[in-house]
C-alpha cells in the first residue's frame, strides 16, 4: 500500500471514530461503485448520511476542501443513488457531509453540498 493510500485509510478511521463520538453511527464503509467510493455511510435518525473524508498531513493549497469539486460531488451523488437502489431504500432522506482532516485537526461539514436538481432522491 502506498503512503497516500495509507494516509487516506488512517484519515477514514479517525473520521469514523470522530463521527461515532459525535453520535453518528457508521452503517457501512468503502462502498464501491463505477463512479467511485463512498468513504463512510452513516445514519442520522431518519437520514442517510454519505460522508467523504479528505486527509492532508499539513495545510497547503489546494486544501482538502478544494478537493470536493463539482465533479467529485456528482460522483458521490451517483454512488449514493446506487447504494440506495441496491438496498431498496426508496424515498429516503439523504445528506452529504465532508470530514476534513488537516494538520491534525478535524472539521465536520454537515450538509456540505446539495445534489443538483437533475437527481431525485
Amino acid at each position: 500500500m502506498d503512503a497516500r493510500h495509507e494516509l487516506g485509510k488512517r484519515g477514514e478511521e479517525e473520521a469514523s471514530q470522530y463521527l461515532q463520538n459525535q453520535g453518528l453511527p457508521i452503517e457501512d464503509r468503502h462502498f464501491q461503485t463505477r463512479w467511485g467510493e463512498i468513504d463512510l455511510i452513516c445514519r442520522d435518525k431518519d437520514t442517510w448520511v454519505f460522508v467523504e473524508v479528505k486527509t492532508r498531513t499539513d495545510i497547503h493549497s489546494p486544501s482538502a476542501a478544494d478537493a470536493i469539486t463539482p465533479s467529485k460531488q456528482d460522483k458521490l451523488v451517483r454512488a449514493a443513488l446506487s447504494y440506495l437502489k441496491k438496498r431498496s431504500l426508496n424515498e429516503e432522506n439523504v445528506r452529504f457531509d465532508v470530514v476534513l482532516i488537516e494538520a491534525g485537526s478535524i472539521e465536520w461539514i454537515r450538509n456540505a453540498f446539495e445534489p443538483s436538481s437533475r437527481y431525485t432522491f
